[in-house]
């Protein structure tokens, strides 16, 4: 493959594509022609997720690295091979799509989907900028297609029993939540700009709407976290993981506030540790909350030393009767002496058959998802404004979630707000 130059890019820079909507009612036999883009690591999983549904045919593989699509056709031999999503998105038997490409080209993949009347499941977050995630929410509404994010712990049993737990007020009124994960982006060097690009990769693609810039090997395949350009760190990975808990049992939405307390951020490689404030309105007779979220070295200082050793990531609920702390795949009621012999309330939330298998059946049935976009949608967009409101110098955002402007900050545009290099429209 001929080495990519900015030049060459130019020449080769995406085109919008109208596609025809195509979507229809199944059958009771008839299986779900989904199509698949990008086919390694994460989008490994969901492929084999939705393969292993026996209501589904994997119809179409797609992938910039020739290298993944070739290992992944193996699998599904019979299914069609592209490189290009547009050129996916031309086969008319496809009646779903799954993207799990990474954060800067969800949108145009998950757009171009809906608009084409496919269903969509899209890894979390939503997309990479404010702009895009209401695109995909108001996409999906509009054309009545159904959508689920890939925050596949919504689908647990752990969450679902926590989640009545607050709402029964085992714990009272809850008016402060505490989120924070372990893991840490940012935390790699970096190599020479303009560095060759691997044969098997289609850089062009892989850019998509954004402007040319050199590649760098850190980039691609999975790396391309640690980048503010493509990505967003920790906050973005594991907000939709860890707070969707939060935004679930509290039925939280869209914030008031939000205020990044960190260091100054660098112009290229995410923030390793951080904390953001958000506050949110109260909702009915529910109290306002503030949710602080922490990410790295940073921990709540609520937590005991012993507690903050033990529990590297979580979710702890501050109740006017109690404490409730939850992780994946467990909870703790807290003080443990004061919950001594406490009955968990009756099983109100049906359990879920799967992440996936719940998306399939929704497209094939018809219904909604757990996750889907009117619910994914602004707990996407939370973590983006953490990052807007940390990358302007720590400034506290006073958000319009209708307008998305943050007040008195006509800088923040520029954040919240996608901007695609020619010929690339959502």
């Amino acid at each position: 493959m001929k080495p990519t130059t900015r030049r060459s890019f130019l020449k080769t820079t995406g085109i919008a594509v109208a596609f025809p909507f195509v979507g229809k009612v199944l059958g009771a036999n008839e299986k779900l022609n989904i199509g698949v883009v990008g086919v390694a690591g994460r989008g490994g999983s969901n492929l084999r997720g939705v393969a292993a549904v026996k209501e589904s045919h994997i119809a179409a593989l797609c992938d910039v690295d020739q290298k993944n699509l070739t290992a992944a056709a193996k699998q599904f031999p019979d299914a069609q091979r592209y490189r290009d999503f547009r050129k996916m998105l031309e086969q008319k038997d496809l009646d779903a799509v799954v993207c799990s490409t990474p954060d800067h080209t969800h949108a145009i993949v998950g757009v171009g989907a809906l608009k084409s009347g496919r269903h969509l499941y899209c890894e979390k977050p939503l997309a990479h900028t404010v702009t895009e995630v209401r695109a995909l929410t108001e996409a999906a509404a509009k054309q009545k297609r159904v959508t689920q994010m890939g925050n596949q712990i919504h689908s647990g049993s752990n969450y679902r029993r926590v989640v009545e737990l607050v709402r029964s007020g085992a714990i009272g009124g809850v008016h402060e939540v505490h989120v924070w994960a372990g893991a840490q982006y940012g935390n790699i060097g970096l190599s020479e700009a303009d560095a060759p690009i691997p044969k098997d990769l289609d850089y062009d693609l892989w850019l998509g709407p954004l402007a040319y810039r050199p590649f760098r090997k850190e980039y691609a395949p999975f790396h391309w976290r640690h980048f503010w350009e493509f990505g967003g760190g920790t906050l973005s990975d594991f907000w939709c993981h860890y707070a969707d808990l939060a935004h679930w049992a509290l039925d939280l939405k869209h914030p008031l506030t939000i205020h990044s307390k960190a260091g100054k951020a660098r112009s290229e490689r995410v923030t390793e540790s951080m904390r953001v404030e958000y506050t949110y309105p109260a909702r009915g007779k529910q109290s306002p909350v503030k949710l602080v979220w922490y990410q790295g070295n940073e921990r709540p200082k609520v937590l005991t030393e012993a507690q903050r050793k033990q529990w590297k990531s979580g979710v702890l609920f501050v109740g006017e009767k109690g404490k409730l702390f939850s992780n994946y795949g467990s909870y703790r009621l807290i003080p443990e002496d004061q919950f001594k012999g406490f009955q968990p309330p009756p099983k109100t939330i049906p359990e879920s058959i799967g992440h996936h298998a719940e998306w399939v059946k929704a497209c094939r049935e018809g219904g909604r998802c757990g996750s889907d976009f009117s619910y994914a949608g602004p707990l996407s967009e939370c973590p983006l404004l953490g990052i807007v409101s940390h990358r302007l110098g720590n400034v506290k955002l006073d958000w319009d979630w209708k307008t998305m402007k943050a007040k008195g900050l006509p800088e923040a545009d520029r954040l919240i707000r996608h901007q695609y290099r020619s010929g690339w429209v959502l």
